[in-house]
C-alpha cells in the first residue's frame, strides 16, 4: 500500500496540533464556585416560578428551597482548588502512535480498490414481465401497499394488458382514493377500453381528481379532454387556457396543450 504525500501531511500536521494543544500553557486551579451559584439561583428562580404559576404549594416551595440551599452550601464547603497536573510527553507519544495506527486503518478502508471488469459483475436490469412479477409476490404479503399496487397497474399497461391494470387501480383506489396521479391512470386505463373516449366512470374518476386539485395542469388537461369529448368546446378551451396559464413556459408538456388548443379553435372556425 503506496500512501500518498497528502495523507502523510495530514498525519504531521495532527501530530503538531497535538503536541502544542499539549505543551501549552494549563491555569493550575479551576473552581466551580461561579457555576455552582449559578446553578442554584436558576433553580430559585424556577421554583420561584413554579409557586407563581400555582404548579407547586408554599410548603413544597418551602422544602426544596431549604434543599437549594442546603445543597449549595455543601458544594461550598466541599469545594477546593485541584491541581491539574498534564504529563504531555507520555500523553504525546501515546496519541501520535494511536492517530498514526487509526489513519492507516481509514486509508486501508478508505483506498481504492480495483474492480475486475467482468460479465459477471454487471447485472442486467429486470423487464417490463419481471417487475411485474416482482410486484405481485410482494402483493402477496402486503396486499394493501398503495404505491406497489399502483405501479404495478402502470407496469400492467407499459406491456399492453389493460384488463389487468384497471383491476390494479381498483385496489389502488380502495386504499387511497384521493391520489391525484392515481385517478389520472385510472382513468386513463378505463377510457383504453372505451376507445380512447372519457366517459362513465373515467369521466367521474376526472371530475373528483379535479374537485380535488381545480390548479393541477394535469388534471385541467384532461378535464379539457373530456369536455372536448362532449362536444363542449369552449369549455375544453377553458380548461386548457388556464392550465397554460399555470404552466411556465420552459413545461416540457407545453406544446401539447398548445397543439389541442390549436385544433380545437381551427374547429371553432370551420
Amino acid at each position: 500500500m503506496i500512501l500518498s504525500w497528502q495523507f502523510i501531511l495530514m498525519i504531521v500536521l495532527s501530530s503538531l496540533f497535538l503536541a502544542w494543544f499539549l505543551y501549552r500553557p494549563v491555569k493550575p486551579s479551576l473552581s466551580d464556585d461561579d457555576s455552582n451559584i449559578a446553578i442554584n439561583k436558576q433553580r430559585q428562580v424556577e421554583l420561584e416560578l413554579d409557586l407563581s404559576q400555582g404548579h407547586i404549594e408554599s410548603a413544597q416551595y418551602q422544602e426544596a428551597e431549604s434543599e437549594i440551599i442546603s445543597t449549595l452550601a455543601s458544594e461550598l464547603r466541599s469545594s477546593s482548588t485541584k491541581n491539574v497536573t498534564i504529563e504531555p510527553l507520555k500523553w504525546l507519544i501515546l496519541i501520535v502512535l494511536s492517530t498514526g495506527v487509526l489513519s492507516l486503518l481509514v486509508y486501508s478502508q478508505l483506498a481504492p480498490k480495483i474492480i475486475p471488469n467482468t460479465d459477471a459483475a454487471l447485472t442486467e436490469p429486470m423487464s417490463m414481465s419481471e417487475s411485474i412479477e416482482k410486484l405481485q409476490d410482494y402483493l402477496i404479503e402486503n396486499p394493501n401497499d398503495f404505491q406497489a399496487l399502483k405501479m404495478l397497474g402502470l407496469a400492467q399497461v407499459g406491456t399492453g394488458n389493460i384488463d389487468s391494470s384497471i383491476e390494479s387501480f381498483e385496489r389502488a383506489f380502495e386504499v387511497n382514493p384521493n391520489d391525484i396521479d392515481l385517478l389520472l391512470q385510472y382513468a386513463s386505463a378505463i377510457a383504453a377500453n372505451q376507445d380512447g373516449m372519457f366517459y362513465g366512470k373515467s369521466k367521474a374518476l376526472i371530475d373528483k381528481a379535479l374537485s380535488l386539485d381545480p390548479q393541477s395542469i394535469q388534471v385541467l388537461y384532461f378535464a379539457g379532454i373530456v369536455l372536448a369529448h362532449q362536444s363542449d368546446l369552449d369549455g375544453a378551451i377553458g380548461y386548457w387556457q388556464k392550465a397554460l396559464y399555470l404552466m411556465p413556459d420552459s413545461h416540457p408538456d407545453r406544446n401539447i396543450i398548445e397543439e389541442a388548443l390549436n385544433t380545437i379553435l381551427n374547429l371553432q372556425v370551420k
